[in-house]
């Protein structure tokens, strides 16, 4: 009898739930920006639950809206000045990451109420790159901008997966109820988030204007078919940094979660 209470309160125990959601600036890291870490434009937010395993281990489910922005403009360096790219992204994210605490965390409790963490898992994202021209906003994949090394036109896909790393601290403030900040990375299994990979397209006296004004603002388009559009990297990522607000739903019956 005693081992069969001691199960059902360790199964008790480990269904501990949270509910959540997350304001976020958001930055992005590719052909656009290569090199700075801080470069945030924009923002985004979200919703999550997570299941605790234990006061240690949990397993989150998140659903994310991000907006990034980059803007060759915003460097020094000669080449990004001169090519003069810029794209929009909303990106539509759904991510599954396992937590670490490094401090056991119990909210509801005097002691036990705040930790550092880490996280890590995949996630997937729907996304569609775009620009405004003439106040029009055109999405720049419905547009083959590029060839690859073969001179076939490029088709990007509007799915990516990545793989998201982060920290965090969160505190438990009263009762049921914790905030926290967190900063996250994610390198994505894509090099077209800014729509801009591969090389430029020869046949640009067959483009419409507005195609070739999105290949190359700058109009050195025709000089520039063949060369190189991109970094040569072939993967993209972008960053959130942020708080959270998070409501747990807590049992309370057995000792290994006091």
């Amino acid at each position: 009898m005693a081992l069969l209470l001691f199960l059902l309160c360790e199964k008790a125990s480990a269904q501990q739930y949270e509910f959540g959601i997350s304001g976020v600036a958001t930055g992005y890291m590719g052909d656009l920006n290569p090199a700075d870490p801080l470069y945030y434009k924009n923002a985004g937010g979200g919703l999550f639950v997570k299941y605790n395993l234990n006061p240690t281990w949990g397993i989150r489910g998140s659903l994310n809206y991000l907006s990034l922005y980059a803007n060759d403009h915003d460097f020094t360096n000669a080449n990004q000045l001169n090519r003069g790219l810029l794209f929009n992204n909303d990106v539509k994210e759904l991510s599954v990451t396992a937590d670490f605490n490094f401090f056991k965390f119990i909210a509801g409790r005097e002691i036990n109420r705040y930790t550092p963490y880490i996280l890590a898992g995949l996630a997937i994202a729907y996304h569609n790159p775009y620009v405004y021209h003439n106040d029009q906003k055109v999405y720049l994949n419905d547009y083959p901008l590029e060839i690859d090394a073969s001179d076939v036109l490029v088709k990007p896909s509007r799915w990516a997966l990545s793989i998201p790393v982060g920290a965090g601290f969160k505190y438990n403030i009263s009762g049921p109820w914790s905030i926290g900040a967190e900063i996250n990375y994610r390198t994505v299994f894509s090099d077209r988030i800014d729509n801009v990979s591969k090389f430029y397209r020869y046949d640009v006296n067959r483009l419409p204007e507005a195609w070739a004004y999105m290949a190359n603002p700058t109009g050195q388009l025709a000089r520039k078919g063949g060369t190189s559009r991109g970094d040569g990297k072939n993967r993209d990522g972008y960053m959130t940094a942020g708080i959270t607000l998070t409501y747990t739903l807590i049992s309370s019956k057995c000792y290994g979660w006091r």
